[in-house]
């Protein structure tokens, strides 16, 4: 009698140690998981874009005309057009960002041509 109730003990313990701590739905601790995944993506994302913007402002002069600024503007976005072009590996986005950057860098020399005129 007394081995049935260690056994019983033993397997009662055995039993609840298997249990999930917090209970609840499985699907809703999924949910909870991808949830705080998503929240995380969105904060690192907004961490960049900040980051992003303050190199933008810092290589805009902080004081000059309107044509000097948009120069500024677009070798940035040479810049980031060339960072993006070495990061892909899919072909067709390269294709499309090399498409780009001839453009952008066509831009980018007449404004400079402009500005080298006045």
């Amino acid at each position: 009698m007394r081995n049935r109730v260690v056994v019983l003990l033993v397997a009662s313990a055995a039993l609840l140690a298997a249990c999930d701590i917090e209970g609840g739905d499985p699907v809703q601790h999924a949910l909870r998981d991808a949830a705080a995944a998503r929240q995380a993506a969105a904060l690192k994302t907004t961490e960049e874009e900040q980051a992003s913007a303050a190199r933008r402002a810092a290589a805009v002069p902080a004081e000059g005309d309107e044509l000097s600024r948009l120069i500024a503007s677009r070798r940035q976005a040479v810049e980031d057009t060339r960072a993006l072009l070495a990061a892909t590996t899919d072909p067709a986005l390269k294709g499309q960002l090399t498409g780009d950057l001839k453009a952008e860098e066509g831009r980018l020399r007449a404004l400079e041509a402009r500005a080298a005129a006045q």
